[in-house]
């Protein structure tokens, strides 16, 4: 029964089709100019089939050790970067937990065990009729009035990308005299964020969490399925930091 849903999808349905319709072709010989929509099919085979979107992401969530946050030094702040929310006019909270909360959720673990006195909030802005809502702000809006923290928040407004990030972020930590914070981020996104935060002269303490590569979870590896969405959206956070890193290279960002 569950199978048979699955077919119902419009990505598996498009998947059977194309590559019923490919057979037939081949079947009647007629395979004149079927190159392209032969590597369609495979691309999407392999895509959303297998692993490989996986395997690939996990390549850049090892880069950097796992960590056990009951073991994490004392640092002078935890920054927590942004892509966990998004503001909302609906939602009770006033934000939207995005696939990146582990973000969130991990910040502030570490916060109510005390590893550090002050909370940085990064973020993106989201523009509504004509005023910018800040990820940031609403988090920080939310925390100060319903979660009991023995912490200083501090919101970073609204940042245009993690460069812009790093910048704001060295610029508070001269001001206020701090050498040493607790970065969080993204495992996928933390190699490129280290390297962002280095080049800014900062020191951190990097703490990996939102690791999306089914590698990296709990339970069996299926080497091929039927196709689902899930692979496009990890193959989708692989371009976006492979291609991150080249552009942060070529602006000298890192």
């Amino acid at each position: 029964m569950k199978t048979a849903l699955q077919f119902t999808q419009p990505l598996c349905l498009i998947w059977l089709l194309l590559g019923l319709w490919l057979l037939r072709q081949f079947w009647t010989r007629r395979c004149s100019g079927l190159w392209m929509p032969a590597s369609s099919w495979l691309l999407l085979t392999v895509i959303s089939c297998t692993p490989a979107a996986s395997i690939l992401l996990a390549g850049l969530e090892d880069q950097i050790p796992k960590v056990q946050l009951d073991q994490l030094p004392a640092a002078d702040a935890i920054l927590c970067l942004g892509g966990g929310v998004e503001p909302s006019l609906s939602e009770p909270m006033g934000f939207h937990l995005k696939i990146g909360a582990d973000r969130l959720s991990t910040a502030l673990t570490i916060a109510a065990a005390g590893k550090a006195p002050l909370l940085i909030l990064g973020g993106g802005g989201y523009p509504h009729e004509g005023r910018m809502f800040s990820e940031a702000d609403a988090v920080r809006d939310y925390l100060a009035a319903h979660v009991p923290l023995k912490i200083q928040l501090h919101s970073m407004g609204t940042c245009s990308d993690t460069h812009d990030e790093a910048v704001k972020v060295a610029e508070l930590m001269k001001q206020r005299g701090l050498k040493r914070l607790l970065l969080v981020t993204s495992a996928s996104h933390m190699p490129r964020a280290m390297a962002t935060f280095s080049k800014a002269g900062i020191q951190m303490i990097p703490v990996p969490c939102n690791y999306l590569s089914s590698l990296n979870h709990v339970g069996d590896l299926h080497w091929l399925h039927w196709p689902g969405y899930h692979g496009f959206e990890i193959f989708a956070f692989w371009t976006h930091e492979i291609i991150g890193h080249y552009v942060y290279l070529w602006r000298g960002w890192i």
